[in-house]
């Protein structure tokens, strides 16, 4: 009988040039020694990528920002996992402080998604890359006041999303997601959103997400004057975020906190939340952040009746705002500020506030829109006919338009 040679398709252990294993065992030891050898590669492959991912990074921005991306379509070894993430991280980084240069940041991580290699990194993998590039150019888009293209990059990491398998990169597009529905106003979406996300942090233990999905979930129910429930997610929130993950979040969870405390009646308590969180204001918030504790102190002071401090806290606010360029919070403080004279009966102080509000948020980035409904604040200070409740109505379409162009003023002159 002859005897057949084995196939070595149908061989299941893979054999080492020249060396046929003698025995099952000698073939499960050979197998193992290559997969170690192979984990050992990717993982010194990984760990060039990190180390050349920031020397990329540098190389990349010394270039004017016409041909950036230019680089990247052309030049292979940008085409690298680790340049995209550390591009995502410095565009997120850059998100309060610098909106053009997180909007930079991100299409570049896009451009880099893009043309990451899926036999290189595994299909899966880059889907969720590309997934969350587009998810963060989305919401570069949003802090920059295009929801439309918000909606259509988020509408692409969707499609991603879809291709991959990281159910956290799901829950990260979502966040996003729901950052866009506050900024369109509709809250209610944005907290189912928010919920589903909640769901994924929950069960990978993640407490830090967790808590910042609060704080954002407790922002959207603020927006919509459910205040004691803000209050209520936005601590729950804080007790779960990790200090030196995320920083700045504890900045602005507080300052949104101490808003909704004012909000809700609570005008001691918030001044003394207020007080025990200004050194955190000076050490680890931005400029920005200086400017709107002053306003938010002065909002505090005001309906406290404290009214002397108040309008030199809203004055020095105003300025601040001006100054940066950043138009609708400075208008909103004017108007902070008008309720402050309006209480103290100086009409012509309010008549010369209204009259230079419009000349000087014309040049700003407030909106057409937004600029008509200042022009009845003014035509009301000329014929002394202003009230408190055209302030709140002003002021509330003024929050509402800062993200939507084509929102208009409906309330009552």
């Amino acid at each position: 009988m002859t005897k057949r040679r084995p196939d070595p398709k149908n061989d299941p252990v893979p054999r080492a040039p020249g060396k046929p294993p003698q025995n099952e065992t000698d073939a499960y030891e050979s197998l193992l020694e290559q997969v170690e050898a192979s984990a050992n590669d990717q993982m010194n492959d990984l760990l060039r990528e990190i180390d050349s991912a920031a020397t990329l990074f540098s190389e990349l921005l010394a270039q004017a920002e016409p041909e950036r991306a230019g680089r990247i379509r052309t030049e292979v070894r940008f085409h690298a996992l680790k340049l995209c993430e550390l591009l995502q991280e410095k565009s997120r980084e850059a998100w309060y402080s610098d909106p053009a240069t997180a909007f930079e940041l991100a299409r570049l991580a896009v451009e880099v998604a893009e043309r990451l290699d899926p036999a290189h990194y595994g299909e899966a993998l880059v889907e969720d890359t590309r997934a969350l590039a587009w998810a963060h150019l989305g919401n570069a888009y949003r802090i920059a006041s295009d929801l439309r293209h918000a909606e259509e990059a988020l509408s692409r990491a969707e499609e991603h999303r879809q291709r991959g398998e990281d159910e956290l990169t799901g829950a990260q597009i979502l966040s996003f997601q729901a950052s866009l529905r506050i900024s369109q106003n509709r809250f209610e979406e944005a907290a189912v959103l928010l919920d589903r996300a909640l769901l994924v942090y929950r069960a990978a233990r993640d407490r830090h997400l967790e808590g910042r999905t609060l704080i954002k979930k407790g922002t959207a129910f603020g927006h919509v004057g459910r205040t004691q429930e803000a209050v209520s997610l936005i601590r729950r929130g804080l007790s779960r975020i990790n200090l030196l993950e995320e920083p700045g979040l504890l900045v602005t969870a507080r300052h949104n906190l101490i808003w909704y405390l004012n909000e809700s009646g609570h005008h001691r308590e918030a001044l003394r939340a207020l007080e025990s969180t200004r050194t955190l204001y000076r050490s680890l918030g931005q400029p920005t952040h200086r400017v709107r504790l002053r306003w938010l102190e002065g909002r505090i002071l005001r309906d406290l009746d404290r009214l002397d401090e108040a309008e030199a806290a809203l004055r020095e606010a105003r300025s601040g705002f001006v100054e940066r360029g950043i138009g609708f919070d400075a208008a909103r403080v004017s108007l902070d500020l008008a309720t402050v004279l309006l209480k103290r009966g100086q009409a012509a102080e309010l008549k010369r506030l209204a009259a230079e509000m419009v000349p000087v948020f014309e040049s700003r980035d407030v909106h057409e829109e937004a600029i008509a409904a200042l022009l009845l604040f003014q035509r009301a200070a000329e014929a002394e006919e202003v009230t408190l409740g055209l302030l709140e109505r002003i002021s509330a379409y003024l929050q509402r338009a800062c993200h939507n162009p084509e929102l208009q003023y409906r309330g009552e002159a």
